[in-house]
Protein backbone atom coordinates (compact mmCIF):
# COMPACT_ATOMS: atom_id res chain seq x y z
CA UNK A 1 0.00 0.00 0.00
CA UNK A 2 2.87 2.46 0.68
CA UNK A 3 4.78 1.79 -2.37
CA UNK A 4 1.01 2.76 -4.13
CA UNK A 5 0.78 6.29 -2.39
CA UNK A 6 4.48 7.31 -3.07
CA UNK A 7 4.30 6.06 -6.93
CA UNK A 8 0.83 8.40 -6.88
CA UNK A 9 2.62 11.43 -4.86
CA UNK A 10 5.31 10.84 -7.70
CA UNK A 11 2.97 10.96 -10.42
CA UNK A 12 1.17 14.04 -9.23
CA UNK A 13 3.97 15.99 -8.82
CA UNK A 14 5.71 15.29 -12.20
CA UNK A 15 2.55 16.43 -14.13
CA UNK A 16 2.44 19.45 -12.23
CA UNK A 17 4.78 21.20 -14.36
CA UNK A 18 2.34 20.27 -17.29
CA UNK A 19 -0.38 21.83 -16.49
CA UNK A 20 1.13 25.10 -14.77
CA UNK A 21 0.50 28.33 -16.93
CA UNK A 22 1.76 31.99 -15.59
CA UNK A 23 -0.38 34.99 -16.51
CA UNK A 24 0.83 37.53 -18.89
CA UNK A 25 -0.35 40.56 -20.11
CA UNK A 26 0.41 41.90 -23.58
CA UNK A 27 -0.42 45.72 -24.14
CA UNK A 28 0.43 46.67 -27.84
CA UNK A 29 -1.59 46.82 -31.31
CA UNK A 30 -3.08 44.26 -33.48
CA UNK A 31 -0.40 43.72 -36.23
CA UNK A 32 -2.37 40.27 -38.06
CA UNK A 33 -5.20 38.40 -36.86
CA UNK A 34 -5.25 34.91 -38.45
CA UNK A 35 -7.95 31.83 -38.13
CA UNK A 36 -7.01 30.79 -34.46
CA UNK A 37 -3.85 33.52 -33.93
CA UNK A 38 -3.43 37.01 -33.11
CA UNK A 39 -0.59 38.71 -33.73
CA UNK A 40 0.40 41.97 -31.05
CA UNK A 41 3.13 44.16 -31.26
CA UNK A 42 3.66 45.39 -27.85
CA UNK A 43 5.22 48.50 -26.37
CA UNK A 44 8.36 46.67 -26.40
CA UNK A 45 8.69 46.72 -29.83
CA UNK A 46 8.29 43.07 -29.79
CA UNK A 47 5.68 41.08 -31.85
CA UNK A 48 3.80 38.63 -29.99
CA UNK A 49 1.90 35.38 -31.65
CA UNK A 50 -0.71 34.49 -29.72
CA UNK A 51 -3.05 31.22 -30.01
CA UNK A 52 -6.63 32.55 -29.83
CA UNK A 53 -9.27 30.20 -29.76
CA UNK A 54 -12.65 30.77 -31.15
CA UNK A 55 -14.19 31.17 -27.62
CA UNK A 56 -11.72 33.90 -26.13
CA UNK A 57 -13.92 37.17 -25.15
CA UNK A 58 -13.06 40.17 -27.25
CA UNK A 59 -14.39 43.27 -24.91
CA UNK A 60 -14.08 46.93 -25.05
CA UNK A 61 -15.26 48.57 -21.61
CA UNK A 62 -16.29 45.26 -19.61
CA UNK A 63 -18.76 44.48 -22.81
CA UNK A 64 -18.43 42.03 -25.28
CA UNK A 65 -17.83 42.95 -28.59
CA UNK A 66 -17.22 40.72 -32.22
CA UNK A 67 -14.00 40.14 -33.37
CA UNK A 68 -14.51 42.15 -36.31
CA UNK A 69 -12.73 45.30 -34.26
CA UNK A 70 -9.79 43.54 -34.38
CA UNK A 71 -7.78 44.85 -37.38
CA UNK A 72 -4.35 46.12 -37.91
CA UNK A 73 -3.26 49.09 -36.18
CA UNK A 74 -6.10 48.57 -33.30
CA UNK A 75 -4.80 49.25 -29.86
CA UNK A 76 -5.55 46.11 -27.33
CA UNK A 77 -4.53 44.54 -24.00
CA UNK A 78 -4.38 40.81 -24.20
CA UNK A 79 -4.56 38.81 -21.19
CA UNK A 80 -2.70 35.16 -21.61
CA UNK A 81 -2.19 32.04 -20.06
CA UNK A 82 1.60 30.29 -21.13
CA UNK A 83 4.46 28.55 -20.24
CA UNK A 84 6.43 31.63 -21.68
CA UNK A 85 6.49 34.57 -24.50
CA UNK A 86 6.58 31.36 -27.09
CA UNK A 87 3.72 29.28 -25.56
CA UNK A 88 0.67 31.68 -25.05
CA UNK A 89 -2.56 31.48 -25.28
CA UNK A 90 -5.57 34.54 -25.14
CA UNK A 91 -8.14 33.83 -22.51
CA UNK A 92 -9.27 37.59 -23.05
CA UNK A 93 -8.55 40.59 -25.67
CA UNK A 94 -9.13 43.93 -24.73
CA UNK A 95 -9.93 47.01 -27.21
CA UNK A 96 -8.47 50.11 -25.37
CA UNK A 97 -8.65 53.90 -27.08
Amino acid sequence: MGFRLVAVVLVTLMAAPLTAHEKFKIVGSVAKVHAGQIDVKAIDGATYEIDFPADTPVTYKLKKVGRAGLKPGVKVIVHALGHDFFDLEAVEVQLVD
